[in-house]
């Protein structure tokens, strides 16, 4: 291991802190990418008792929020030449339907839109590198639901919201594969199964929220059993670049979850929508 950087989103709660707490031992470096400030400088305290030699960075980041994500980006651009592995990890479930400052379905701005922008401006860190690593936390929930028109503003229930911004991510990394495996590039795109989080309670839908995850918890897993995956694509990266897959095993898409054409489609209008005139910046 030499100077080995991690960038993570989504790293104070859930899957992205059991991943983050099970990957600190394999860098030398690690940037957290978090809304919450307060929570990640607690975890950083964390981390720091069973690494004490791991140099952390806490970088304050509203994915839902384009002035959030361009302020992390120039943060981190500032200070490295390189990241050896960047995990898209951080993800938002609303059960009722919710606008950003920018216009965007909530759901789709964060778990999709977001991301895009920060992997954008962030590639060219990434190609510095010798691993050229890219994670993407998605989800079966893709299965139920196509893309649709209107869908980074669009309408339907939460089940269906959540799973477009999903097939979007999915969407994503094969575009990225596709381009840039070529020359390196490893991304891979992991479904983490169904975890017991705070994923998708808000002050807003507290109640309900409580209420479901009740009924629904005997059946969820731990957040660590949730992080296996990406933990399994972070350490074999070539086995899994290009793949969609849960614990160790291939994930096969449906005829949806693989179309070219509409993929095309979303990279184009998702440029569009971030004003960007090249498919990441290099």
């Amino acid at each position: 291991m030499k100077d080995r950087t991690l960038a993570i989103t989504g790293a104070t709660s859930g899957i992205g802190k059991a991943t983050s707490a099970r990957l600190a031992g394999d860098f030398d470096k690690i940037i957290l990418l978090v809304r919450n400030v307060e929570k990640a400088e607690n975890f950083k305290d964390e981390l720091l008792e069973k690494h004490e030699n791991l140099c952390i960075d806490i970088v304050e980041c509203d994915l839902s929020n384009l002035v959030s994500v361009q302020t992390a980006i120039d943060t981190i651009q500032l200070k490295y030449e390189k990241i050896d592995c960047l995990i898209n990890n951080a993800g938002v479930v609303s059960l009722s339907k919710k606008t950003t400052k920018d216009g965007f379905e909530m759901m789709m701005a964060t778990n999709y839109i977001g991301h895009y922008l920060l992997t954008h401006h962030l590639f060219r860190l990434v190609m510095n590198s010798k691993t050229k690593q890219i994670v993407i936390v998605s989800s079966n929930a893709y299965a139920f639901t196509t893309l649709g028109r209107n869908y980074f503003t669009g309408n339907g229930n939460p089940m269906n919201l959540y799973g477009r911004s999903k097939l979007a991510t999915l969407y994503f990394m094969q575009e990225l594969h596709e381009r840039f495996s070529d020359v390196g590039l490893h991304v891979t795109a992991v479904h983490p199964g169904a975890v017991s989080t705070n994923l998708g309670k808000t002050p807003q839908n507290e109640k309900f929220g409580r209420l479901v995850y009740g009924v629904l918890t005997p059946f969820f897993q731990t957040p660590a059993g949730g992080a296996e995956s990406t933990i399994l694509a972070v350490r074999d990266k070539e086995k899994y670049a290009g793949h969609y897959m849960h614990v160790g095993k291939d994930i096969p898409l449906k005829p949806h979850g693989k179309s070219y054409y509409v993929r095309k489609q979303l990279i184009r209008d998702t440029m569009d929508e971030l004003n960007l005139n090249t498919f990441m910046e290099r």
